[in-house]
């Protein structure tokens, strides 16, 4: 799965910013997803991945932070597509996007093998922290990708790092603030449920939203991303969730399939509804 997404996003990056731009930006987040792997395990003992990762230095799949790179690619571009009028709004639909996908790969790859939570967490076994992190990893990373990362160049790359280090930051602070308050015993007994609920209901609800695509000067990273035509970026989205779906059903947990059924029609919600402004 990690090739295919990674190499259909690139190809969409490469059509909307020529191959070297593209290279440089999938590479720049395919870094950013690896630090954060790196961080979180590093900061807060969060998770490990399973010895039967072929390629994985300091303990970190590069299949791991490939599928980020992807992801995020793909969570921009629709975002700037479907999402609302404002920029913040906009990188609020990113990280639904990008974190009702989780919902789904958690309970699946961590009942797979593919990694395990350190301790388990209340909802499936997987922390709540784990996706209001998701929410700043990408949520942030497009707010600043469009209103201070813009342009090209190798400017635009240095600015591009500097936003991964201050995203990262940002979710070293929210990450300590989480545990420091013990917010994951909030969801314990069952309460878990809520947050997929709500994340759920949010994503769908954002075909919705007020919908504008003011030009900017000179244009951002997503909106060339958006821009450009074809139906890659939802294509990135739907190839990781069929994939989790199809290791869903290998899965001996009723609760797991109803996830996955029920995340990959929302994620298809927010990928599949064209809306013109």
């Amino acid at each position: 799965m990690a090739p295919l997404a990674v190499g259909i996003a690139f190809r969409h990056a490469a059509r909307a910013l020529g191959v070297r731009r593209a290279a440089l930006e999938t590479l720049a987040l395919a870094a950013y997803g690896f630090a954060v792997e790196l961080v979180a395990m590093a900061v807060f003992d969060s998770h490990r991945y399973d010895a039967s990762w072929q390629v994985a230095p300091l303990g970190v799949p590069l299949a791991v932070a490939g599928v980020w790179a992807a992801i995020i690619i793909a969570a921009m571009a629709v975002a700037w597509r479907y999402g609302a009028a404002s920029p913040l709004a906009r990188a609020a639909t990113a990280a639904l996007a990008a974190v009702a996908l989780d919902m789904m790969i958690e309970p699946v790859a961590t009942r797979g093998g593919l990694w395990s939570w350190t301790p388990p967490g209340p909802w499936l076994g997987v922390p709540i922290g784990n996706f209001v992190g998701w929410m700043v990893i990408v949520g942030a990373y497009a707010y600043g990708a469009e209103r201070w990362a813009g342009g090209g160049g190798a400017t635009a790359i240095a600015r591009r790092a500097a936003l991964a280090a201050a995203c990262i930051v940002a979710l070293v602070a929210v990450g300590l603030v989480w545990t420091r308050l013990g917010l994951e015993r909030a969801f314990a007994d069952g309460r878990g449920w809520i947050a997929w609920g709500t994340v759920m209901l949010a994503t769908v609800s954002s075909r919705w939203w007020p919908h504008v695509r003011p030009g900017s000067l000179p244009p951002s990273l997503p909106e060339l991303l958006a821009a450009t035509p074809g139906r890659a970026p939802q294509a990135v989205l739907l190839v990781v969730g069929f994939a989790f779906l199809f290791g869903a059903t290998e899965i001996a947990d009723e609760r797991v399939g109803f996830v996955a059924v029920g995340t990959l029609l929302a994620v298809r919600t927010i990928a599949g509804v064209r809306r013109e402004a």
